[in-house]
């Protein structure tokens, strides 16, 4: 997505969405995250921002700014379709108005099934609150590891 792009929808999202914790702390360090072992969270973040070719969000509230880290605790790529189930997750975790309107779109243009909606919402009612979860207290254990202490389910088949 270009940059232009990625801040226009920022944006939108800001003016849609309740800010959640917008002065909270939360930056991602990629040269360090990239020197941690295979496995662990910020290692795998690092490779999933390096392998998509993303840099990290610094802007917006808290959850946009965790945004990739979140496709990386459910194991869901930023492909299209997996980007509109992450929405329904979020949604259950947080009240995010622009989910619902992604969700609906997704449904409606036919890139995303009720039946992935439905697993998103469900795994995100079954997580714990991320809102209250400090990533970067996590960045050195193994994402197995984190994603069991955070009751989260891998929503790909």
């Amino acid at each position: 997505m270009a940059d232009g792009q990625l801040g226009a929808i920022l944006r939108m999202a800001q003016i849609i969405n309740p800010q959640i914790e917008s002065d909270r702390h939360f930056e991602i360090d990629l040269e360090k995250l990239r020197q941690l072992p295979a496995g662990t969270l910020g290692c795998e973040v690092a490779r999933f921002l390096d392998e998509q070719g993303f840099e990290p969000i610094a802007s917006g509230d808290w959850i946009q700014r965790n945004h990739d880290v979140w496709h990386v605790l459910t194991g869901l790529s930023p492909s299209t379709e997996d980007e509109f189930i992450l929405q329904a997750f979020t949604r259950a975790q947080v009240f995010r108005p622009s989910c619902a309107i992604l969700v609906l779109v997704g449904l409606i243009s036919g890139k995303c099934t009720i039946g992935q909606i439905i697993k998103g919402l469900k795994y995100g009612k079954l997580a714990d609150q991320l809102i209250d979860w400090n990533p970067e207290s996590d960045w050195e254990t193994p994402l197995s590891e984190v994603r069991k202490k955070l009751g989260i389910l891998l929503l790909i088949d």
